[in-house]
């Protein structure tokens, strides 16, 4: 292995869209207390671009599945903590 760094750099950071459970963070940094939990079914999205046609479409989803996102939220959010131990 070697101890070389590896530098990226970015003239600028362009979002277009941004989910419910994201973050952007830039430079050097530690996030506490994040949790995301979701599930999505989607058929159909989007239609883009020129002179699309969408006709007569049928979009099922079969999801028959017991249990939906089964979840072990076990994190420690350090934050919340601390902000409880100010009061």
């Amino acid at each position: 292995m070697s101890d070389t760094k590896l530098l990226v750099q970015f003239d600028r950071i362009v979002v277009n869209s941004i989910g419910t459970n994201a973050g952007i963070f830039v430079g050097t940094n530690l996030q506490y207390g994040w949790s995301s939990h979701s599930k999505t079914n989607a058929s159909i999205t989007d239609v883009t671009g020129d002179g699309n046609e969408v006709r007569g479409n049928v979009n099922v989803i079969y999801d028959n599945d017991l249990i939906d996102t089964p979840i072990d939220d076990r994190d420690v959010i350090l934050s919340a903590q601390r902000a409880a131990k100010a009061c």
